[in-house]
């Protein structure tokens, strides 16, 4: 069926696969068209084991594996790959005595760590003996060639500007010596740079976004580390020159254009912004204005956090709106040139009902036949791990948890940080519990769900 679906996305017109035929369509164009939303749709249903955690997985038929951070005080899982059938999960944790570190950990397809991989599964990486060295992991991705590439940023407390870090680690968690300076590398743009998510382009080449002096950043390193200054030629980098923004997230389109997605403010309020980027890194002009679209609601603050692109070549982007302290899960999907899809929620936006708290997103994940699925923590009183479902025409999915909002148990202070479908009817989860019982000290968090 997905076939079928890439196929039709490929030869039909555009038109066909965004909008309701007109009233005055021949019949044969209107037929066509309502068959094609139908398998745009198709297997999107919650299935009957949807939402309750897989007891295969992780430690003695719970669902969850967790994997131990010591005595550190804060962190967690924020990412997750599957190669192979092995499991990477990247985050970072931080000492008692200060400072943060790299953790990227490997667990076999039963949630088990895996000894081959670091000591016990886990490899841990800094690039100061300081308690004054802050490094954070956001991605971490298996390159086509085999070894993971870890990308981040650090901060020297009170010393130098914040660079994009990277580290690459071979097939057993060592650091590669033929990657930047002993399988570290750090790239200073000039700035202070932040960095919120990464992928592994086509062609090998390592992009990392997130903000660069308060602007949206995205850039490029080659395979082995170095600033790749064919991207965004000759800076490497591409920044977003309007006004304070920040870039959360990125995926490739079919084409291998890069789709990125934050939030800008504009006009004493932060709206939500979609740039598309050649595989040069030049904006690409096809799309919105001039490569750019914001979208937003007046006096609505909104912020994204995560963006996926349909195998028809539709953009969605999971984030949350609202004032502080009473924001609520949001999704919007966008076309394949920037306008809004009018078939998916209200006008293109899928808004979720208040659980009467807070509820922060932080990551989604697209699930076949055009589901979705947002990730936070939030609801009524303190907050909790949330997943919300939403059907492939941006409503509340009835057949998942409660009004398709369901809370996760992760721990006793458990948090959840990003979620990743990894087949038809199965999604990992990734996070963190901080201080459970019988503690003290940080856990990385993977389960595994059904959907």
């Amino acid at each position: 069926m997905k076939a079928l679906s890439a196929l039709l996305a490929l030869l039909l017109p555009g038109h066909l696969l965004a909008d309701e035929p007109a009233a005055s369509a021949p019949p044969a164009e209107a037929e066509a068209a309502s068959a094609v939303k139908a398998l745009r749709c198709a297997g999107a249903e919650a299935g009957p084991m949807a939402g309750q955690l897989d007891p295969s997985f992780g430690d003695a038929g719970t669902g969850i594996a967790r994997l131990r951070f010591g005595a550190d005080d804060d962190g967690g899982f924020f990412d997750l790959d599957v190669a192979g059938g092995e499991i990477v999960a990247g985050g970072w944790g931080m000492g008692g005595l200060g400072g943060t570190r790299f953790r990227v950990a490997r667990l076999t397809g039963s949630g088990a760590p895996d000894p081959s991989f670091g000591a016990g599964g886990m490899v841990l990486t800094s690039w100061a003996a300081s308690t004054g060295d802050y490094v954070y992991l956001a991605a971490a991705r298996r390159q086509r060639a085999g070894g993971t590439v870890g990308i981040g940023w650090r901060d020297e407390f009170r010393d130098a500007s914040a660079d994009v870090a990277l580290a690459r680690y071979t097939e057993d968690g060592s650091l590669d010596p033929g990657f930047g300076d002993g399988g570290k590398s750090l790239l200073d743009l000039g700035g202070d740079e932040v960095i919120r998510d990464g992928l592994i382009a086509l062609g090998g080449g390592i992009v990392a976004v997130g903000q660069r002096d308060d602007r949206l950043l995205v850039a490029r390193a080659t395979e082995r580390g170095a600033l790749d200054t064919s991207f965004a030629r000759p800076h490497g980098y591409w920044t977003l020159a309007l006004g304070p923004s920040v870039a959360e997230a990125v995926a490739l389109d079919i084409a291998g254009r890069l789709v990125v997605v934050g939030s800008a403010e504009r006009d004493g309020q932060r709206d939500m912004v979609v740039v598309r980027l050649q595989r040069n890194g030049a904006l690409d002009r096809s799309f919105g204005d001039g490569g750019v679209v914001f979208a937003g609601d007046p006096d609505v603050d909104e912020r994204a956090v995560a963006v996926a692109v349909s195998l028809g070549g539709d953009i969605v982007v999971g984030g949350d709106a609202g004032p502080e302290g009473a924001r609520d899960f949001q999704v919007r999907r966008f076309l394949r040139d920037g306008s809004p899809d009018l078939d998916f929620g209200d006008g293109g936006v899928a808004a979720w009902p208040t659980t009467g708290g807070d509820d922060q997103a932080a990551d989604m994940a697209l699930l076949p036949g055009g589901a979705v699925l947002v990730a936070g923590n939030g609801g009524e009183g303190a907050a909790m791990p949330l997943l919300a479902r939403y059907s492939c025409n941006g409503a509340p999915d009835p057949a998942f948890g409660e009004g398709g909002v369901l809370s996760v148990d992760l721990g006793e202070f458990g948090v959840l940080h990003t979620v990743r479908a990894i087949s038809g009817d199965q999604v990992l989860l990734g996070g963190g519990d901080v201080g459970m019982t019988p503690g003290p000290g940080t856990y990385g968090v993977v389960a595994r769900m059904w959907m």
